[in-house]
């Protein structure tokens, strides 16, 4: 698993990269018993770059929604997001 922030992890395993979003919260596993954190899964990804892209996408949406934005707004707050994220996803990728 990589931890990207406090709400947001990428989980890995033999097939795919797997966003999450941490619900902050304890669930029951499937054993009906065990505590474990609590995810939601946002999707499922063929490359860690992908999923990172996506990741990047949804948390742009996610910021979007929060607040209600004039169209030149909106394109300000995307341009910024986007402009972080694909800073990051360099830095992580190393392109």
């Amino acid at each position: 698993m990589i931890r990207i922030n406090d709400d947001w992890i990428v989980d890995v395993d033999q097939y795919n990269y797997i966003v999450k979003k941490d619900m902050h919260k304890m669930v029951k596993a499937r054993d009906g018993k065990t505590m474990v954190p609590g995810y939601t899964t946002v999707g499922y990804y063929g490359s860690l770059r992908r999923a990172l892209e996506a990741l990047g996408e949804e948390m742009v949406r996610e910021r979007l929604a929060s607040d209600s934005l004039s169209l030149a707004e909106a394109l300000q707050t995307i341009r910024e997001c986007k402009a972080e994220w694909d800073e990051a996803v360099r830095k992580v990728v190393g392109e």
